[in-house]
């Protein structure tokens, strides 16, 4: 009886051995795989901080000679549109500045285009306002990878540096042939068409895909998200944001009023 009582509790302690065993050769898998995704948490975390480093330095700045400048651009990235409605025309005397940040795939922006363009048009014309329009690219990821918004900004730099007097009517032709976001954009052959029934002239309107103006887009949307700009529509007034808040400009008459109040 006391032999059976002894195996009894040699076979307990084995098992008890045993189970120990598992239990610690559980927690070794356990600890490498942790280590093992650890790691490989590390080199993305890394490969990001890298990649992210390789694009910012691959970024030319508007001052480095790179980033070769349409007519009547500035040191914002804006272009200045004249009272004669021409890009580095004639400008107005003692007027507020205000600058128009767009992107042509942005759906929002061609809301801000319909409810606000014959009241910034009239006082630019008027001389009431000193109009920089900024077209930048933040939204090339919702045309499936055609860069259709820095095409788009491409061309109307393009446009004002060989066409300028047709800067603005491009740039509202643009909006008003707007594609659906998460399209491919519109091809090369249909802003060029745009850009001929907008009145540009048709060897001007063959070169918009030639992307002179491509790292000037890319500098002018780095500085524009330096400059403090959230996203597109922004407008500035004298370099100051404004805030819908503020005035609600996707009113009628609202960003006009507000401006000629200042």
């Amino acid at each position: 009886m006391a032999k059976n009582k002894a195996t009894t509790s040699n076979d307990k302690a084995s098992a008890a051995k045993k189970k120990a065993q598992q239990q610690v050769k559980a927690q070794e898998r356990r600890t490498a795989l942790y280590i093992t995704i650890g790691a490989a948490l590390v080199v993305l975390i890394f490969g990001g901080i890298v990649w992210f480093i390789v694009q910012q330095s691959s970024v030319p700045s508007l001052d480095s000679g790179e980033a070769v400048a349409p007519l009547g651009a500035d040191e914002t990235g804006g272009i200045f549109v004249g009272m004669d409605g021409v890009a580095g025309g004639e400008a107005p005397d003692d007027a507020p500045r205000v600058d128009v940040y767009a992107d042509f795939m942005c759906p929002v922006c061609a809301q801000f285009e319909e409810v606000n363009e014959d009241d910034i048009d009239a006082m630019r014309e008027a001389g009431d306002i000193e109009l920089y329009l900024h077209p930048i690219s933040i939204l090339d990821r919702a045309s499936q990878g055609t860069n259709f918004s820095t095409r788009s900004a491409n061309a109307a730099a393009t446009v004002a540096d060989a066409a300028p007097e047709y800067i603005v009517p491009f740039m509202s032709a643009m909006f008003a042939s707007q594609p659906s976001e998460g399209t491919g954009g519109l091809t090369d052959e249909q802003i060029e068409q745009i850009a001929i029934d907008a009145g540009v002239p048709e060897d001007v309107a063959a070169t918009l895909d030639e992307g002179r103006f491509t790292k000037w887009v890319v500098a002018a949307t780095d500085q524009s998200s330096q400059d403090g700009v959230p996203g597109t529509p922004a407008i500035m007034i004298d370099r100051e944001m404004l805030q819908q808040q503020e005035v609600p400009y996707f009113q009628p008459g609202a960003l006009r009023a507000h401006i000629e109040g200042l």
